[in-house]
C-alpha cells in the first residue's frame, strides 16, 4: 500500500474532503477511491501501536528463553523444567508459537505504515505551512506597499504643497515651483513629535535649518525654503532682479532685510549661532 495524495488539477496543493481533510488514494490499486486522511488521529495512534508490537516482541522472547532452557539438559533436568508448562494449553501454545514465526514481519510491516504516516503528516504539514508563509508574504507585501504610498502622499500634501504655495518662490524667483521642488525638494523630511508631523529642512552639511522668528525650533517650509535659496551658489539665477539692477536678494525691503539676516546666521559657527539666539 502506497499512500500518494491527490493533487489539484492545477498541480499546485492537495485537495480536501468536506471536513478539510487531504484527499489520499492507494496508487496500486487502480480505481482506488480517494478518501480523506485524519492525519492528526492516526498520528496519535502511533504510540499505541508502538505499544502493541513491544508487547509481542516481549511476550516471544518469553517463550524463547523457556525454550532455550531445555537445550543441553538430561532427562531428569527436562522433566523438572517441563513443570513449567503445567496449565498451559497445547493450542495456546502453537498459536502463540506462529504469532513468535511471524512477528518480525509484522513488526516490519507496522514500522513501515508508521514511517509511512510519520511522513505523510510531515509533508501535510510542510504544504500548509508554505501557504501559509505565502499568504502572510503577500499581506506584508500588500502593507509595505499601502505604507509606501501614504508616505508619498504625506509628502506631497507637506512638502511639495508648501513650494506650490510659496509666496517667496511667487513673488522673489524667476523659476517656477516644480523646479525648485526638484532642486532643494531633498532637503525636506517629515518628522513626528508628540503624535504630530511637521517638517525640517537641513542644509547641504546636513545641519536643520532653524527658524529665526522661533530661535530653537525647526523653520517652517517657507522660512527654510528662502533660507535655502539664499544659500545656493545659483541664487543670482533664481532670484529676480530688482528695478536698481541688484538682485532680490539685495533689496532693502523687510523680505530683503530677513534674507540677508538668515545667509548672515547660515554662515556663522555654532557658537555664534548661539551667542545670537540670546541677544
Amino acid at each position: 500500500m502506497a499512500l500518494q495524495y491527490r493533487l489539484l488539477e492545477s498541480g499546485e496543493g492537495i485537495q480536501v474532503d468536506e471536513d478539510g481533510r487531504p484527499l489520499v488514494f492507494d496508487d496500486e490499486k487502480e480505481g482506488e477511491k480517494e478518501f480523506g486522511l485524519d492525519a492528526i488521529h492516526l498520528f496519535s495512534k502511533i504510540p499505541a501501536l508502538q505499544a502493541e508490537a513491544r508487547g509481542y516482541r516481549e511476550e516471544k522472547d518469553q517463550y524463547r528463553s523457556k525454550l532455550d532452557a531445555f537445550d543441553g539438559l538430561a532427562p531428569d533436568e527436562v522433566r523438572k523444567k517441563l513443570t513449567s508448562f503445567v496449565g498451559i494449553d497445547p493450542e495456546d501454545a502453537k498459536k502463540a508459537l506462529a504469532t513468535m514465526a511471524n512477528l518480525d514481519q509484522l513488526d516490519k510491516e507496522r514500522n513501515i505504515e508508521v514511517e509511512k504516516l510519520k511522513a505523510g503528516v510531515a509533508e501535510a504539514y510542510e504544504i500548509q505551512m508554505k501557504d501559509l508563509t505565502t499568504a502572510y508574504t503577500g499581506k506584508v507585501q500588500e502593507r509595505d506597499q499601502a505604507i509606501e504610498r501614504k508616505d508619498t502622499a504625506i509628502r506631497n500634501l507637506l512638502i511639495k504643497g508648501a513650494f506650490d504655495r510659496s509666496g517667496f518662490i511667487k513673488n522673489h524667483t524667476n523659476v517656477p515651483s516644480e523646479m525648485i521642488y526638484n532642486t532643494f525638494g531633498k532637503n525636506f523630511s517629515v518628522e513626528e513629535k508628540d503624535g504630530n508631523l511637521r517638517v525640517f529642512a537641513v542644509r547641504r552639511n546636513g545641519d536643520k535649518i532653524l527658524s529665526m522668528t522661533k530661535p530653537g525650533d525647526p523653520a517652517l517650509p517657507e522660512e527654510a525654503i528662502e533660507a535655502l535659496i539664499n544659500e545656493s551658489p545659483y541664487k543670482d539665477d533664481i532670484l529676480k532682479t530688482s528695478p536698481g539692477g541688484s538682485s532680490a536678494g539685495g533689496n532693502t525691503s523687510p523680505d530683503a532685510t530677513h534674507r540677508q539676516k538668515s545667509e548672515a546666521f547660515a554662515r556663522m559657527s555654532p557658537e555664534e549661532r548661539l551667542k545670537a539666539l540670546r541677544r
